[in-house]
């Protein structure tokens, strides 16, 4: 008997705010973007191993985790 496993990265857009880049400072469009990786067994997935939080800057593409309490903020 084998088993096919793996890990597999999803990445979801959150949403969009303007806010100032921690890169380029400028105050532009940032993506906050949900990352999770997942254990999968036979192509389905089952675990959540890891959880990213981004932001990503549409100016300049400079990418940075932040926090969930720095997400929350970023949002309302």
């Amino acid at each position: 008997m084998f088993f096919l496993f793996g890990l597999t990265t999803r990445e979801h857009l959150q949403s969009t705010r303007s806010a100032s880049c921690r890169f380029c400072g400028m105050f532009a469009p940032q993506q906050l973007i949900l990352r999770r990786t997942k254990i999968s067994v036979f192509f389905i997935p089952l675990l959540t191993v890891r959880t990213t939080r981004l932001q990503v800057c549409t100016n300049c593409g400079g990418t940075s985790r932040i926090s969930g309490m720095e997400e929350r903020a970023l949002t309302h």
